[in-house]
């Protein structure tokens, strides 16, 4: 019986999918089409519109307060409407990204252009070079070996885009990044601009210079910053915290997994007792139905886990390890000053040249100081955000867990209740 309801479950879905999928093919005809004439490198590519054996479009990134994004802003990004592309040497995905923007510097109020994932690590690494004192938000990491032939599954491009919106809506709430010039030919130039605009070398310009990461690893600063140090700290323990919540609660999902394996099989045992006991044939399958109900609670609660605390805390995570970075690099620009104030103690025959030296450090630090000290209060506000999402989201899956046991037992409580009270009746 439950096999024939979760078979007829399947097909229904299915079919409602494939309606979906029609009536998104349909709307964005018009787009798809354009693309194609856009004259851009994936026109000769074969492209294969979202399907229900690779993926489907994103419907749950359309609820914009679920990402933080806010329509009324005055640049708002999304990014939804994957495609395969089939070439010789290879196969990748692309996304559309739609941009809505009210600034001065956009000759235009809306966008509409196709990046795929390698676009994005481009964009992160001009970020990363043009603004080196900020936080630059993190990627979702790359598919790995082990998981290549997975990689075009709809799971896996709902999570890739579901994240690529995050990563592109803490740029555009930046009020330093989100006016970067390169961001700005991401999101608006065509595609043969854009890749016009990939090939082109940087010209010799005045870069802030940064310790390479074999030196400034060892390097012992000799004058601590009180301010950061505290904040390492602090992200050290909170990474430990974080890392130590998501197993436990990994291995207490993993035992719930065994439950529900273990309680769905008594429902089969209550139903069979059921029909050899004529006189106790409803309530032994109130209970079956009771336990049936449960299992489906619990079960609801462990498929849920990776999408409410696993991935999000492993998200997180990621975020932090940029923290620090960034922490490390500002402190790489400190044993640089600390060193350049050595050599000019040591060294007063050139005086003049370290005293130039020691004053572009110093002013690189302090820029270093202040932007990184603005970026910290803001990703301290972020990080409120995301963990009470995170922590309520798994609040409220427990209360639906319990309540929806309680609401199965209290039924057959009710009917013993009844039962016991028809007995002693009978037996007055």
């Amino acid at each position: 019986m439950a096999n024939n309801t979760s078979n007829t479950s399947a097909v229904l879905d299915v079919v409602v999918e494939n309606k979906e999928i029609l009536s998104i093919l349909k709307e964005n005809k018009d787009f798809d089409q354009s693309s194609i004439c856009s004259g851009s490198t994936y026109d000769n590519s074969l492209v294969q519109s979202p399907s229900l054996e690779s993926f489907s479009t994103i419907h749950d990134i359309e609820n914009l307060s679920e990402l933080n994004m806010d329509e009324n802003s005055d640049l708002c990004v999304k990014i939804d409407n994957p495609q395969k592309h089939l070439e010789t040497l290879e196969t990748y995905i692309t996304f559309r990204i739609t941009t809505r923007v009210a600034r001065i510097e956009f000759s235009d109020n809306e966008y509409v252009v196709r990046r795929r994932y390698n676009d994005f690590l481009w964009l992160r690494q001009k970020l990363l070079e043009c603004h080196p004192f900020c936080i630059i938000p993190p990627l979702p990491g790359k598919h790995s070996l082990m998981g290549q032939l997975d990689r075009y599954s709809k799971d896996f491009i709902l999570l890739r885009m579901k994240a690529l919106n995050v990563f592109i809506t803490r740029i555009t709430q930046h009020p330093i990044l989100s006016c970067n010039n390169h961001f700005k030919t991401f999101l608006t130039a065509k595609q043969s601009d854009f890749n016009l605009h990939r090939r082109q070398k940087t010209p010799v310009e005045l870069k802030v210079r940064t310790l390479s990461h074999a030196n400034s690893s060892h390097a012992i600063l000799k004058n601590r910053h009180i301010e950061f140090d505290k904040i390492k700290t602090y992200l050290t323990t909170l990474s430990e915290k974080l890392s130590s919540i998501e197993k436990i609660s990994s291995r207490i999902n993993k035992e719930r997994s065994e439950y529900v394996t273990e309680l769905n099989s008594y429902h089969p045992i209550f139903t069979t007792w059921a029909t050899s006991e004529p006189e106790l044939s409803e309530l032994l399958q109130n209970i079956g139905n009771a336990m049936e109900r449960s299992s489906a609670a619990q079960n609801a609660l462990v498929q849920s886990y990776n999408t409410t605390v696993s991935n999000p805390i492993k998200d997180f995570l990621t975020y932090i390890d940029v923290v620090q970075e960034t922490i490390r690099k500002r402190e790489s620009y400190q044993y640089a000053y600390e060193i350049s104030m050595e050599e000019l103690s040591k060294r007063h025959s050139e005086k003049d040249k370290l005293l130039k030296k020691v004053e572009a450090n110093q002013d690189n630090l302090e820029c270093a100081n202040e932007s990184l000290r603005s970026d910290l209060q803001r990703w301290q506000l972020e990080k409120r955000q995301c963990l009470k999402k995170i922590l309520l989201d798994f609040v409220n899956k427990q209360i639906n867990y319990y309540q929806a046991t309680v609401n199965a037992w209290e039924y057959v409580t009710n009917e013993l209740n009844q039962q016991n009270t028809s007995v002693k009746g009978n037996s007055k």
